[in-house]
């Protein structure tokens, strides 16, 4: 029954897909970003930038933070896990994208030092296997680029779930907009139609304040690095 029901699924998104139903933009963008083997080649082309990314723009706007137990969102092959490790005592890894979850595992079979690591796949738009109030610091750096605004809503809500008092957090996310096309491949870097001042709308709503927003050139684009605290009184 389980094949069956998959089989319909699967024949109505390339429906879907097909005649481009807004309505269903969270679900086919998910779909999409979860697909196996789709981001194979990125993650090798994506690894040689990581140490100049790391130290240039990202390890400047969050080393003040408290790495005791990350959420890392949407890791993908482990390029930013790799750098998290060398900071964080605990990782909780988060993907839907099974194809990603199995390099990560691969490439951290044991992990040395201090960090103890935890390998989660989730719906694409949840944090349900995270207990409240239990991390002190989020990150995810050029994955959420591709996610829609309605999936960035829903983890936003999480977020304020799952962040400790005093927990922080720094995402990556696009600044298309309006701008953008609903399917992230007619996009410039298959970016989505998130903006900076929707993501901190959805932090404001949930009890979240942004405490820096940076532009990041991508070009031709320009994405935006937001970072966010939870302060004692969300």
């Amino acid at each position: 029954m389980t094949g069956i029901v998959q089989k319909t699924k699967g024949v109505a998104y390339l429906v879907l897909e097909r005649v481009g139903v807004p309505f269903f933009a969270k679900w086919y963008n998910k779909r999409f970003c979860s697909m196996d083997g789709m981001w194979e080649q990125y993650f090798s082309e994506a690894e040689a930038g990581m140490a100049k990314s790391w130290t240039k723009i990202i390890w400047p706007l969050i080393k003040d933070f408290d790495f005791d137990t990350v959420l890392e969102l949407a890791p993908g092959a482990g390029r930013n896990t790799a750098k998290l490790i060398q900071v964080a005592r605990v990782i909780h890894a988060v993907d839907m994208n099974e194809y990603a979850l199995r390099r990560l595992r691969a490439r951290f079979q044991s992990v040395g030092g201090q960090c103890e690591l935890h390998i989660h796949q989730n719906q694409g738009n949840d944090l349900a296997m995270i207990p409240d109030g239990s991390i002190t610091f989020i990150y995810s750096w050029d994955s959420a680029v591709h996610f829609d605004k309605a999936v960035l809503k829903d983890y936003v809500a999480e977020f304020s779930r799952v962040l400790r008092t005093n927990g922080a957090g720094f995402i990556h996310h696009s600044n298309l907009g309006d701008r953008a096309h609903v399917d992230i491949r007619r996009n410039p870097h298959w970016r989505s139609n998130m903006s900076k001042e929707l993501f901190a709308d959805y932090c404001c709503r949930h009890g979240l304040r942004i405490l820096k927003q940076v532009d990041l050139p991508w070009p031709p684009i320009v994405d935006c690095l937001s970072v966010f605290h939870k302060s004692s009184t969300a």
